[in-house]
């Protein structure tokens, strides 16, 4: 009796795995198509003159330097002075696949990220960005490696080129953050993404892309697997819609 409960057991926990695959591919692919239509939103729009932030609603795209505000954070691995930033501490390591072979990984071991409120400023005014909910687009400022752990610092530091597209929000009079400043660029309902990045709009685009499209093709491949091991173990299911397997 437990030869036969053996693998049918193993059958179905395999089954059950590439189940699972297969609904991570789903969510990956739906994830990259509503990324390339934000893609799209954010290349179809133009930044405007920060001077005239305070006359835009809803959605506002500006570009400018990044300034401090009302302080500044100190990097953790190389101790500057910076608005935001993302760090990764990781371990090479030696690991063998399924066919025996051995490959080289790179273990994460810590990582992290932090930023304060800043201001985008241009030659025609200034408004602040409060980037805690956005998704943060950073250029590698430090990078390190000792042996088997490599350390890497991505920031945007006082003066760096800054693209920002987000929400204009109303700011309350509790936020000392802000200054005297009447609104800032946030997260909210009315905008089809918050992010931050070093540069111009084309690289917030090219960023917002290569990650799309990265899920689209990651999670393909998933459904994919999904496919050929649903019709390998149910060859009728194969045969009936025509598929050699």
């Amino acid at each position: 009796m437990s030869t036969v409960i053996g693998p049918i057991t193993e059958r179905m926990v395999g089954l059950a795995l590439a189940g699972v695959g297969g609904l991570l591919g789903v969510y990956l692919v739906v994830w990259g198509i509503n990324g390339l239509r934000r893609t799209v939103a954010v290349w179809a729009s133009d930044p405007i003159p920060i001077g005239e932030a305070h006359l835009a609603d809803g959605t506002i795209e500006v570009e400018g330097t990044a300034e401090p505000l009302s302080g500044t954070l100190r990097s953790p691995y190389d101790n500057a002075q910076c608005l935001a930033y993302s760090y990764s501490k990781k371990r090479k390591e030696r690991e063998k696949n399924e066919d025996g072979e051995y490959e080289t990984k790179w273990r994460t071991l810590d990582s992290g990220s932090d930023s304060v409120p800043f201001l985008a400023d241009d030659d025609t005014g200034s408004i602040p960005v409060k980037p805690a909910a956005a998704t943060l687009g950073l250029d590698t400022e430090y990078s390190s490696r000792r042996g088997d752990i490599k350390k890497t610092e991505n920031r945007i530091d006082p003066g760096d080129g800054v693209h920002v597209i987000g929400q204009k929000i109303p700011a309350v009079e509790s936020d000392a953050d802000l200054g005297d400043a009447r609104a800032y660029i946030g997260d909210g309902e009315e905008t089809p993404t918050f992010r931050v990045t070093n540069g111009g709009e084309l690289e917030t685009v090219v960023r917002m892309f290569g990650r799309s499209a990265g899920s689209i093709v990651l999670g393909t491949v998933l459904v994919g697997m999904f496919g050929y091991a649903l019709l390998t173990e149910f060859p009728g299911v194969a045969a009936a819609i025509g598929v050699t397997v």
